[in-house]
């Protein structure tokens, strides 16, 4: 095939385009966290404005994605114990059909003792682009903005990284 036909195949034929989650394109820093009312296993309501007027870390995982939470969690709650800094788990459990609510949500009672933001309807996951399989952790101001996303196993220079750029935005 000449160069000039294989070119114009890539053009005409569809191919998936993979895309950072920090690329331009799908860059979420800069816009406010959204409005949201989401409950906990226990059944209290959390909502966006809760947070306003602290620097919040919202850590973000599905099933699989949660085994590298402690990865993260683990440094950053004892490098940040004594600052400011808000860190609010969430769970991606949309998947989860709505007759096994109930069960998943006892669950995390048994295992968490501190809430665990149920996004049932993937209000936070969808707003912050979480990416599957890895944890995914997004900074937001005092006032509501996010400053940061990444997202990952959480290896020492993943989590170096992140926690070099939440100093910065708590010394704003």
């Amino acid at each position: 095939m000449r160069l000039p036909h294989l070119l114009a195949l890539l053009i005409l034929v569809p191919y998936p385009v993979v895309l950072h989650a920090a690329s331009p394109v799908h860059s979420i820093v800069g816009t406010r966290v959204p409005e949201f009312v989401i409950d906990d296993q226990f059944e209290h309501s959390w909502s966006a404005s809760m947070f306003r007027g602290a620097v919040t870390v919202y850590v973000l995982s599905d099933r699989s994605g949660y085994e590298y939470n402690v990865n993260w969690t683990t440094p950053l709650l004892a490098r940040f114990r004594n600052s400011s800094v808000r860190f609010v788990p969430v769970a991606d459990v949309q998947s989860v059909p709505g007759f096994l609510k109930g069960f998943i949500r006892s669950r995390f009672r048994d295992e968490f003792r501190y809430s665990v933001l149920m996004d049932w309807d993937g209000v936070l996951i969808k707003a912050f682009n979480m990416q599957e399989d890895v944890t995914n952790l997004v900074i937001a101001n005092k006032s509501g903005v996010i400053e940061h996303v990444a997202y990952g196993t959480g290896t020492t220079a993943q989590v170096e990284s992140f926690a070099q750029r939440l100093e910065v935005i708590l010394a704003q």
